[in-house]
């Protein structure tokens, strides 16, 4: 793995690793949690989910809540990569680190345990609950860094804590602002 790049061969992919894909010719990326077993959850919208899944993957049809359309699901590695290659997200990276490279690579905060993250995600799995989707304010890059930190994101590399308890809920906050 490069200093820019962050990629990731498939068989160094671990459980609990926070993985992203860039899409759309490097216009966004999209964020999730491997579970094991070549199944990633991830958190996406109704409207990307869509358009992104006209054909039911013969591994994906078999997995719990891949019937969901939106919210947290679970899907194969294949489909939640698209022909995209595997990046592994960075955290503990220092604050020069962070300011030398891409947004939505790395973030300053420590992941927990590896059991952690993945309880989390799994939590929000069972439960479709990480609140709405928002591009801006709640999305899969903020529903991984969650699994990872049990914090959101903050767009300056950094998280603040939420009642983990009230995201596990369903509920939905408001991000807070890069200089807060």
């Amino acid at each position: 793995m490069g200093l820019a790049s962050n990629y990731i061969a498939r068989r160094y992919i671990k459980p609990g690793d926070h993985l992203y894909v860039y899409r759309a010719c490097l216009a966004y990326s999209h964020h999730g949690i491997y579970r094991s077993e070549g199944q990633v959850i991830h958190f996406t919208s109704a409207a990307s989910s869509s358009a992104e899944r006209r054909e039911v993957c013969s591994a994906c049809e078999l997995m719990e809540y891949s019937e969901r359309s939106s919210g947290v699901i679970a899907s194969c590695l294949d489909c939640f990569l698209k022909s995209g290659s595997p990046r592994r997200y960075k955290y503990g990276v220092t604050k020069a680190g962070y300011l030398m490279r891409r947004r939505g690579t790395c973030n300053t905060a420590e992941a927990g345990p590896v059991e952690v993250v993945l309880e989390r995600a799994e939590s929000l799995l069972s439960r479709n609950g990480f609140g709405e989707y928002n591009l801006l304010t709640n999305n899969c890059e903020d529903f991984a860094t969650f699994c990872a930190t049990g914090q959101k994101c903050n767009r300056n590399g950094t998280t603040r804590t939420y009642g983990q308890a009230s995201l596990l809920g369903g509920f939905a906050f408001r991000r807070c602002h890069p200089n807060s």
